[in-house]
Order: structure tokens, then sequence, then C-alpha cells
């Protein structure tokens, strides 16, 4: 209950194309003054989800707030393509011919996950046009063959790595990978990175298996409980419907402002920014992602608890690369959802299915080591991608793909968002290393001395690491903490 008070108690900025119910709007109570009175300050460093919803959240309870935001725009991992109109180290595209693509291209995460997720009831309530997925088909990459799970329903590999993850919820074991704890055979093992490994943020050789399964079985006890569905935005940008939701907080938000350090050895936190400059609050909530906070992005004093560093050193945010690519045709099924599988690319997606039937455009986000070296090559990496969907649709993508017809190579256009190499996030998501645990997330989700708080995706405790819905929640328990802080000091 108190998740949907915290969603409507503030008013709604509307950006173009997002509508608010008047309905909603008239539920709103009168002013009493503030619901906690305090007379000191809140700083949240980093705008991205679970910074904007804590400080949503204590906003509209009376508390005084400033939002310090190491980049120029609102949104942290939930980018668009419209948000970065030049190239940079991180973004690369052809800029005489960027994607052409009738629809909402994310830099981030395609998926809504669960309708009535804290960030789909957010869609919801600001009637943002969405599409289930459950309306589409995937397919699975054996022997460079994609096939619906139907048509290899009678493969004994394809069954193997399909039971294992089904029963990862259960899964007892410890210290142990994905990898290791499956018993999948050679021939499945890339179909078994894909869905076990890459969709989690790093690879099957590298996460958990105990972990991630006790994260799955969390994440199906929450309340509500998930409904299952995966939605993707027809028409809006997800950045876009950030800012509308949270366009109240987006005042309190001062850009470019990268904080190097934190001392909360006196009676006030004093964070000192990159260029010197000291600023002052009562309490501080860090949502940068776990990948600055373990390379030392921030400095702590005193330093961080050896129990929070010790867990921290067990989450891993590995690199992650996020390729956007159009064809003149759609040769992989204009019904299909995601394609699992590959190994240049372990996850498709169809970016255009139930949103486009003139445009067919492939995106794909790689994680771990393979990252990591597709990284390396820059937009050269295109070319090992081509090469994988040659071998699979039989030469169909290098016959298909748009090209730079102004020059006498016509190489392929790109749009590649490089997450590795974007200074203050230098990664993709969260997940547990081989030894974690989810008492870890818990551990580094802890206040030190009721003055330093942390939120963020990584310190989701409900199995919802990784995604928009976990930075979200995580916003909901710090502003909870900060709030008893206060009230029961």
């Amino acid at each position: 209950m108190e998740r949907r008070k915290a969603l409507k108690s503030l008013g709604w900025g509307v950006s173009a194309g997002l509508f608010m119910p008047q309905l909603l709007m008239s539920c709103k109570k009168e002013s009493t003054g503030p619901e906690v009175k305090y007379s000191g300050s809140v700083a949240v460093i980093g705008a991205g989800a679970a910074g904007l919803y804590a400080a949503d959240i204590l906003r509209s309870k009376g508390i005084k707030v400033t939002v310090l935001e190491a980049s120029a725009i609102l949104g942290g991992r939930i980018k668009s393509f419209r948000s970065t109109t030049q190239p940079s180290s991180s973004l690369f595209f052809d800029p005489t011919n960027p994607s052409i693509a009738d629809f909402p291209l994310e830099l981030g995460g395609d998926v809504v996950y669960g309708s009535n997720s804290i960030w789909g009831s957010i869609m919801s309530d600001l009637v943002v046009s969405t599409y289930d997925l459950s309306g589409s088909t995937n397919q699975f990459i054996l022997d460079n063959n994609a096939q619906s799970g139907a048509t290899w329903g009678a493969d004994a590999d394809y069954n193997a790595v399909q039971n294992f993850i089904a029963g990862l919820p259960n899964y007892s074991g410890s210290g142990v990978s994905v990898q290791d704890a499956s018993g999948v055979s050679t021939r499945g093992q890339a179909l078994l990175n894909s869905e076990a490994g890459n969709f989690y943020g790093s690879s099957s050789q590298t996460i958990d298996a105990g972990a991630l399964g006790q994260g799955l079985k969390l994440h199906g006890m929450e309340v509500p409980k998930p409904d299952g569905k995966q939605l993707i935005l027809k028409a809006n940008l997800m950045q876009d419907v950030l800012a509308s939701r949270f366009s109240q907080v987006a005042s309190e938000v001062t850009f470019n402002t990268p904080i190097q350090s934190i001392d909360y050895s006196g009676s006030v936190v004093v964070m000192t920014t990159k260029s010197g400059q000291q600023i002052q609050a009562d309490k501080v909530i860090v949502t940068i992602p776990i990948s600055i906070l373990k390379n030392g992005g921030i400095t702590f004093n005193p330093g961080l608890p050896a129990a929070m560093a010790s867990s921290m050193s067990r989450i891993g945010m590995d690199d992650c690369v996020r390729v956007l690519l159009d064809f003149k045709k759609n040769f992989w099924g204009v019904d299909t959802g995601f394609i699992w599988g590959g190994t240049t690319v372990p996850q498709y997606f169809n970016g255009g299915v139930g949103r486009s039937q003139n445009y067919s455009t492939l995106c794909m986000n790689i994680f771990g080591s393979q990252a990591a070296e597709l990284s390396a090559m820059g937009p050269d990496m295109v070319t090992p991608i081509l090469s994988e969907l040659d071998a699979v649709y039989a030469g169909q993508a290098s016959e298909y793909i748009l090209r730079n017809l102004n020059t006498d190579a016509m190489p392929a256009l790109y749009t590649i968002q490089d997450w590795s190499k974007e200074e203050f996030i230098q990664g993709g998501i969260s997940y547990p290393m081989v030894g974690a645990t989810n008492n870890d997330r818990v551990a580094i989700g802890q206040p030190i001395n009721n003055m330093v708080f942390f939120a963020g995706e990584a310190t989701d405790v409900n199995g919802d690491g990784g995604t928009i819905n976990g930075a979200m929640a995580s916003a909901e328990r710090v502003a909870t903490q900060v709030v008893q802080s206060i009230t029961n000091p």
C-alpha cells in the first residue's frame, strides 16, 4: 500500500504522448504540513531510477532533498538514442544516417518485467502504450539453427537447459557457477550462457547458481506477486517516461557534479566534487553503480565497513555493449521476440515486434568477457556480429543490412552504446559472482551511522537486482531507512 501511496503523492509532469488521468489528480489530499518534520537536508548522489525515486518519496514527506548528478542528463542507465546527439567514446554511429527505426530506441534495457511491478505500475498510471511480448515467439540457436521452443521440443540439450533454468529457484548448491551446476553438454552451453548468464549481466561461468536461484525464488515471493508479463513501450522512450514521472524532482537536480569523496566523520556529511567544491548535507543517499564504488570512484572517510567491502567484492558488474542494427528485410521472423543462444551475441531482440511493420531492427545486449572483446574492437564489432547472423540465417544479414551508400566501401550502418566506456557507469548490471549470496546485497544496502545510505539495483534484496524495478525497490527501502533515522534516531 505504501508503494502505491508513494507513487501518487506528488503532482505529475507530463511529456509528449503521456497522459495523466484526471481521476488520479483529483484524489490528492489537502496539504497539512510535512509528514516528517525535519530541519536537516538529504543529498542524493545519482539521478538514475533509484536516485530520482528516493528523492521523490522523501520530498513527498516534506524533507528537503537535493540530487547531485555526475553527468548532464537524467536517467543513469535508462538512456535513449535521442538524449545523445554527438558521437563519444561510449556511443558510435554514422552521424549522417543514424538508425531509422520508427519506434523508441533504447540504449539501456528494452523490457518492463511485470505490469504490476513498480516500473510497470508507472507505465500504467501514465497510460503509456505498451506491447506484451507474450504475443511473440522466441527462437533458440543450436547447431547454427534458430528454431522455436516448440520445434526444439524433442531435443535433449534444449530440454536440459530449459529444465535447469526452471529449477533454479529451488537450487540448493552454493559456491558453484551456473555452468558447473547445470550439467549441460557442450552443445547446449551457448544456449545456457545466453539464458542464464548473459541475461543476468555476465556469463554462466561467472554467475553463482545458488545466489541466482535464491534471487529468483525471492522474486517469485514478492508482494504483489509478479504477473510475469514482459512489456515494451510502443511509442515512448523509457527515459522520457522517467523524466515525466519525476518532473517535480528534476528541479532539485544539479548536473555535471561528480562527487569524488564523502566525509562523514563529523556532525554533517561533507561531499567534495571532482572540481574541489564542498557540499554539505545531514544525510546522504549514494545510488551510483557498484562498479564505481568498487573501483574507488568515490572515497569515504572513514572507510566503508569491512563487511560491506567484503560483500561488494562478491557482487560483479561486467562490461556491457548495446548494438542496434537496421535491415531492409526481417529475415528472422516478424513475430519473433528474443533469439537466444548466440556466441558472439548471446541475446538478440526483435526491436520492431508489436511496434513496426516498416522497419526491421535487431537489438543486442552483450555482457561479460564477450562484451569486453567487442568493446576493444569499436565499430569493427559489427563484422563478427554479421558473420554470426549469416551463419544462422544463410547469409541474409550481410545481404540485407542497411549500408552507407555515400562511400565506396558501403559500410554497415550501426548504433553502438558501449556502457563500459561511460565514465560514471563503467559496466552493465550487477550480478552475484561465484561465492556470493543474497546476504551480500543486504550488506551493501546497510546504512552507516544513520548518515550515509545506499540504494541502486545492486542493493535490491528481493530478487530484482540488475533491473529497473530492483533500483526502484531499493529506493523505497532506502527512503524508509532515512525516515526511520529521523523519527527514531
